[in-house]
């Protein structure tokens, strides 16, 4: 036989059980109804993080086309000053060419001022009585056959006193001012070598390279050129009453 009062506990546990039941029903169902108010808020947050992500996204795009952007400006900053220091280099360069032709110039008028110079203070007078050219290979100051055929009448009739013999170099047009008068220079300079081989005293004889300069052909064909790649040689002689061995 069951004692009350262990009838009275079971019914109590029971009882106890049931309000935790319901009671645990109760806490379930506000818990949903909480979350279902909820929701709309929690998707709208959602909807926000997203927002703001998509435009962190595309600020940070335009941030790193800036940065593209700004390292081309500059590797192009970069080529352009290169650029103008080459330039700057190329125009310094024309001008040292430029001086260095100019002193080339200021050296044929030297010589010619030399030249003139030593005729003028001689006391004879001297008229010319010779008059020869002799042609050159481009680029070259080496006499050929032909040119000391020339150089040997000119010599054989230069006579022993009161002569004196000018030398005259040239070239085309081709190339530049300071290489054309150096290399009129050297054939003249051949042409005088090669006249005191054959006995005429050096101080007898004035030689000046001048270049391009007083072409007697046209420069525009070869066969112009041909003729103006010269050294003329003047025999001059005194006409006054004082000669000189």
């Amino acid at each position: 036989m069951v004692s009350p009062i262990r009838r009275f506990s079971v019914m109590g546990i029971a009882i106890l059980a049931g309000i935790i039941v319901l009671s645990g029903c109760a806490t379930k169902k506000y818990v949903r109804q909480q979350t279902q108010a909820l929701q709309p808020a929690i998707q709208e947050a959602n909807n926000g993080v997203k927002e703001n992500a998509e435009r962190i996204d595309a600020v940070d795009k335009r941030a790193q086309q800036g940065l593209t952007n700004a390292a081309a400006a500059d590797t192009k900053a970069t080529q352009a000053g290169a650029a103008a220091q080459t330039a700057q280099n190329a125009a310094q360069a024309a001008d040292r060419k430029a001086d260095t032709a100019n002193q080339g110039v200021q050296q044929a008028n030297n010589r010619i001022g030399t030249v003139e110079s030593r005729l003028n203070n001689l006391n004879d007078n001297y008229a010319e009585s010779a008059k020869e050219a002799v042609m050159f290979k481009n680029n070259s100051a080496v006499l050929d056959a032909e040119a000391k055929g020339t150089l040997d009448k000119i010599a054989g009739g230069a006579g022993n006193t009161g002569y004196m013999v000018e030398i005259q170099g040239y070239t085309d047009s081709r190339g530049s001012e300071q290489y054309n008068i150096g290399l009129s220079q050297r054939r003249a300079e051949a042409v005088q070598r090669y006249l005191v081989t054959k006995n005429i005293p050096l101080y007898r004889i004035s030689i000046v390279g001048l270049g391009k300069e007083a072409p007697v052909a046209d420069n525009k064909n070869a066969k112009g050129r041909a003729q103006n790649r010269r050294v003329e040689i003047r025999v001059l002689k005194s006409t006054g009453s004082r000669q000189t061995n």
